[in-house]
């Protein structure tokens, strides 16, 4: 019996390595097959872009070299095709910018001029001061002289990461590389939003990704009212209700993708009674998911906190006196995550977004009817109108249509320096590989 079993197994094992060889060719096919298929084909259709988002170049919208400003100092100034961001940029490598104090004398003594400018592109970008702005501490001084008063405190959803040897600079976010911050303008859900913002390519990432969009809301808004006037008048009507929840550190580390951050870390604090009162402070109705009564009659929080308020859905420019589309949608709407993989995928040419837009679909449907019964107002972040009713979805995908419609994606270069009016101009952030860090600093 063994003569006969013997070929049997060889048989058995010399298939097994053809079907392994035929697998990997098969693989190895279809993923070069699937290489050269335009990521399109497998998205839905209403998140298709009317084109591909491409690196904008940021100087191909005009000029103001003419201007007595720009040739007395050495510098040249464009900005891009859709009219932003300004950029302002040393005219040669001999410019007389060679420390931060000498940028910093200058921004000093034009500061009028360039909050002018800022006013009327909504995005100034420094860039070509490699020789000034290199460290933290470079950029630290170069955002004071134009905001003495920076801001320490964070509401924001994401983490963040005081950077050594400053007080006021920031991480932009301390999220992995993977994850995309859609398009929104800075702590936009609070009843007052800071005025400026500022972000410092300190070391960006090489390769593809990584940027951060720029997108002009007061365009947006106009688009909107122009061509979608009903939903314009549903959502100023129905204002948004802003749905947040932050876990507890102390209950171990969360794995929710739509819980960001933890609540002593938001409210600097870890006594829950405290966080509930900061919070109060700042606008906000706030709950714990466990309560306790204690022996001696004080009540006891612990466990998950969430937030709840509402506000307006647009804003007037308190310089400019436009009206701008403000608020969290676009960041907080359960439907964003997916969709911003979709538009990530077009962007990057990837088909590893098109498969995290489809993960993050089901994963949204799963949390929402498997853990929450249906209600996208119990996951960790969601908005909706002030009554509580859900958006409608077509409205809120037209929303994000005509954000993509009006962005601006451009490549970081080491040294960038973007001062963004954060009434009128967003940023988010697109996935990256490897190391990158972007700074910020905002008034």
């Amino acid at each position: 019996s063994l003569s006969l079993s013997s070929p049997t197994m060889n048989e058995a094992k010399s298939r097994s390595k053809w079907l392994a060889w035929i697998a990997c060719l098969s693989v190895t096919l279809a993923s070069l097959l699937i290489a050269n298929v335009p990521v399109e084909y497998a998205l839905p259709s209403k998140y298709i872009l009317p084109q591909p988002t491409q690196e904008a170049d940021v100087t191909s919208g005009g000029s103001y070299n003419e201007e007595e400003v720009m040739m007395a100092s050495g510098l040249t100034a464009t900005y891009g095709p859709l009219g932003f961001p300004l950029v302002l940029s040393p005219h040669d490598h001999n410019s007389k910018f060679h420390t931060i104090d000498q940028l910093c004398e200058w921004v000093a003594s034009h500061e009028d001029w360039i909050m002018d400018k800022l006013y009327v592109h909504g995005a100034v970008l420094f860039r070509g001061f490699t020789n000034a702005l290199v460290t933290p501490s470079d950029f630290q001084q170069f955002a004071l002289t134009m905001e003495p008063h920076l801001e320490k405190s964070y509401l924001g959803t994401s983490t963040r990461t005081v950077q050594e040897g400053t007080t006021y600079v920031h991480s932009a976010s301390d999220y992995e590389g993977w994850r995309i911050i859609p398009a929104h303008l800075e702590m936009s859900f609070l009843p007052t939003l800071p005025a400026r913002i500022f972000f410092f390519a300190h070391a960006p990432n090489q390769g593809s990704g990584g940027e951060t969009p720029l997108v002009d809301f007061r365009q947006v808004y106009r688009d909107l009212v122009d061509k979608h006037p009903a939903l314009v008048d549903e959502f100023k009507q129905r204002q948004i209700q802003y749905i947040r929840k932050y876990h507890d550190n102390t209950q171990g580390p969360c794995y929710d993708y739509f819980i960001h951050k933890d609540w002593q870390s938001m409210f600097n604090t870890t006594n829950a009674t405290s966080a509930g009162e900061r919070a109060m402070q700042a606008g906000f109705h706030w709950s714990f998911d466990h309560v306790e009564e204690t022996p001696s009659g004080t009540t006891s929080y612990k466990g998950t906190m969430k937030l709840v308020h509402s506000l307006p859905t647009t804003r007037i420019h308190p310089h400019t006196q436009d009206e701008i589309w403000s608020n969290h949608m676009n960041v907080l709407h359960v439907d964003s995550i997916p969709a911003e993989f979709a538009y990530s995928a077009q962007h990057l040419r990837s088909w590893k977004y098109v498969c995290l837009y489809y993960g993050f679909e089901l994963w949204v449907l799963f949390q929402k009817h498997i853990f929450h019964g249906g209600k996208a107002s119990e996951m960790g972040h969601h908005v909706t109108h002030q009554d509580g009713s859900e958006m409608n979805s077509d409205y809120v995908n037209t929303i994000k249509q005509t954000v993509w419609k009006n962005t601006i994606v451009y490549k970081h270069q080491k040294g960038d320096v973007a001062l963004l009016d954060n009434y009128r101009v967003a940023h988010g952030r697109q996935p990256y590989k490897g190391a990158r860090s972007i700074l910020t600093a905002w008034h």
